[in-house]
């Protein structure tokens, strides 16, 4: 027994990727729920179970917050073996990373509107329809891909935009001040939304439009460098850990 006690101490003094057959780097930036930093340590439904599936592929991750947009530099550079959670997979991202098995799908998106202008949303059918009113504004974050179909539509249909650089939760704030008249989100976001923007949720309502498609799944991406072997390591343990209808 005492021998078993001077192994566990030892264990605990070693650095953790020592304990691990590999190691990787793990950018995220703050998404809550899905990725946060809270009390300085990573937190969100999605950072934890990014950590259970790196436990079960053996490698011992290293947790780092980064701006998205200088995730998308880093996994771009060729000289960086670096990883990133929960991202949408398109043919331009695939042309310069590498990507998992999908963890996770969304709820279909929604719009978010003020209760004040709940009407003018809901006067039109469907989704195109909005994004062809061009007395609609929409409240995005600039270079944020909303999946492969929803990002073709505002391409095709043009909608006006205005777009900033920072976090999702100003976007409500400019539907508020009337510089914007609508956001696309997944259902899943909006309370932890609200709630970082210090905005009353009672004032927002969401709206389902029929053509809007079915969530976008989630994967991790990789930048070039990081070996197929690691790779497939973890799309292993996502097999056995992430349920069959997310994948």
């Amino acid at each position: 027994m005492k021998h078993l006690f001077i192994t566990l101490f030892i264990l605990l003094l070693l650095p953790l990727e020592l304990l691990y057959s590999q190691s990787l780097t793990v950018l995220y930036f703050k998404r809550p729920p899905y990725y946060d930093t809270v009390n300085n340590l990573p937190d969100g439904f999605l950072v934890e179970l990014t950590r259970r599936i790196f436990e079960k592929a053996d490698i011992a991750p290293t947790f780092i917050e980064v701006p998205p947009s200088r995730i998308m530099h880093y996994i771009k550079d060729p000289n960086k073996k670096v990883c990133s959670i929960g991202w949408f997979k398109n043919k331009e991202r695939e042309e310069f990373a590498k990507f998992s098995e999908p963890i996770y799908q969304n709820k279909p998106l929604v719009v978010l509107t003020t209760r004040s202008k709940q009407h003018l949303l809901e006067q039109h059918a469907t989704i195109k329809d909005v994004f062809s009113d061009r007395s609609l504004i929409l409240a995005a974050i600039d270079s944020f891909s909303y999946g492969a179909i929803m990002d073709k539509w505002i391409n095709n249909y043009a909608p006006n935009v205005h777009e900033i650089s920072s976090d999702q939760s100003l976007l409500p704030r400019l539907i508020i001040s009337n510089r914007a008249s609508y956001m696309l989100v997944a259902p899943e976001e909006i309370s932890m939304m609200l709630q970082q923007a210090t905005l009353d949720e009672t004032l927002f309502v969401s709206i389902t439009k029929p053509d809007i498609p079915a969530g976008n799944k989630r994967y991790l991406i990789f930048s070039k460098r990081v070996e197929n072997s690691l790779i497939e390591d973890i799309n292993t343990a996502i097999q056995s850990l992430v349920p069959p209808q997310n994948q």
